[in-house]
């Protein structure tokens, strides 16, 4: 599979449009249907700083999301380009692979996540099993996804390894590096708690 997408730029750059718009979409969908059920209460959740106001109005058109969009897919062309034209075979392979698996498996960690969201809203939504109310804060949201991202990166690490992989390697990096991230937020969050969560406390 790392060969055939490899073997072309359009191959990656669709893979990754259809990727980043179901994540969008798909974090919309979950935003919803934890609102109709009522049972889970979000001081944020959607986790990427720069969507948390679309997200938060359900907005279905993201200026941002569309301009992010065309730049990234962009970007792997230009990636593609670069690796194509001043790097010798097998390098132009392996480096391509790399920079390909920083973008689509960070996605493939999100959308795994949003399918466990989607599994639970819908449990709840047939067969009820939960009752009373849960509130997440925002360093604690922080905290279980970054426990998450390093797990994904572990996982996409052992798969590096097992099969000499650049894919997976750059996938194992990205995802680390977002766990990391989520980290530092989760500690600047419980730091500097909102006004609101201050006056819960």
């Amino acid at each position: 599979m790392e060969y055939w997408l490899a073997t072309s730029p359009w191959y990656g750059v669709i893979l990754w449009i259809i990727l980043y718009i179901s994540d969008y979409y798909l974090t919309l969908y979950s935003a919803r249907g934890f609102r109709e059920i009522g049972h889970f209460q979000f001081e944020v959740f959607e986790l990427t700083p720069q969507y948390q106001k679309e997200v938060e109005a359900l907005k279905p058109v993201s200026k941002l999301h569309i301009t992010l969009l065309i730049l990234y897919s962009l970007l792997i062309l230009f990636i593609w380009w670069v690796t194509k034209r001043f790097l010798p075979f097998p390098w132009t392979y392996l480096a391509y692979s790399f920079y390909l698996g920083i973008f689509l498996l960070l996605e493939v960690a999100v959308h795994i996540r949003h399918l466990r969201n989607i599994s639970l809203i819908r449990e709840i939504k047939k067969n009820g099993g939960v009752e009373g109310q849960i509130s997440y804060r925002k360093w604690f949201s922080y905290r279980i996804s970054a426990f998450e991202f390093y797990m994904f990166s572990v996982l996409f690490l052992i798969l590096a390894m097992l099969y000499f992989s650049p894919f997976f390697l750059g996938g194992a990096i990205m995802c680390f590096a977002t766990g990391f991230k989520h980290s530092r937020l989760a500690k600047k969050a419980k730091l500097n708690p909102s006004p609101a969560v201050e006056a819960q406390t």
